[in-house]
């Protein structure tokens, strides 16, 4: 019964949000319609939609919009997984104001890039809006205890397979948490940093069928480490031993 469980939750997460392995596509972090005054945002693309991540402000300016108002946002940083997803960390330039809501928009976007809900029936992606509240948090996440390895999966689907290394999960903060993680391949020294949302209580590192931000290939030795960092960009770093493990088998 536990591996059936294990195997039908990596199917929905296999296809969450790439049910046929698209082309390309965004999303965003926080995923929520309510911010902090001192939100950060993270906007992932897969597969072609890396383009639009390595050229935000360059080719697609990226801003906050609400009425006449612009506010930029700035890039933090820029981290390209290892399977099919390019990410980045994106700040308001200003402080957003308490009670107004912002259109979230990237200029200049090719026809078949979108951000927001898709609406079929005007075959239109609907304005991507965030509402500001009252909160400025300052608070940085707490980590009750440290995570560890929890165990493998390798499930095969039918463009290819789910593989992860699932790590427990046991942080508190209340505007909610995204997991910065550091993988060093200690078969070949490459190391990789790539934000993951975490799954309930668990951080899965590795792929689903379509995406992932990492790829834990085969007999390869891994050592991994996490931080933590709230939607308002506040970030309690690792302070415990790297965890080592070995790559999924099927």
């Amino acid at each position: 019964m536990k591996q059936l469980l294990t195997t039908l939750m990596l199917f929905l997460l296999a296809f969450e949000i790439h049910a046929d392995c698209a082309m390309n596509g965004l999303s965003i972090y926080p995923s929520g319609k309510i911010i902090n005054q001192n939100s950060i945002f993270i906007l992932t693309g897969y597969g072609g939609s890396k383009d639009v991540i390595i050229g935000l402000n360059k080719k697609y300016a990226t801003y906050l919009k609400c009425g006449n108002t612009k506010v930029k946002l700035n890039v933090l940083e820029t981290n390209v997984g290892q399977f099919q997803l390019t990410q980045a960390v994106l700040k308001p330039e200003s402080e957003l104001v308490a009670g107004l809501e912002y259109q979230f928009v990237i200029d200049s976007l090719p026809i078949y890039e979108g951000l927001g809900d898709y609406d079929r029936t005007t075959n239109n992606y609907l304005p991507l809006l965030f509402k500001v509240s009252k909160v400025r948090d300052l608070e940085k996440p707490k980590i009750l205890s440290q995570p560890r390895l929890l165990r493998k999966t390798y499930v095969p689907f039918g463009c290819g397979p789910a593989v992860y290394a699932v790590f427990n999960k046991s942080v508190t903060d209340k505007s909610g948490v995204i997991v910065k993680t550091k993988l060093k391949n200690l078969s070949t020294g490459t190391e990789t940093l790539f934000y993951i949302s975490p799954y309930g209580n668990e951080i899965l590192v590795g792929h689903d069928m379509c995406s992932g931000g990492f790829d834990l290939g085969y007999s390869n030795h891994f050592e991994v480490e996490f931080s933590f960092m709230d939607s308002s960009g506040n970030t309690t770093s690792w302070t415990g031993n790297k965890v080592k493990f070995t790559s999924p088998t099927p």
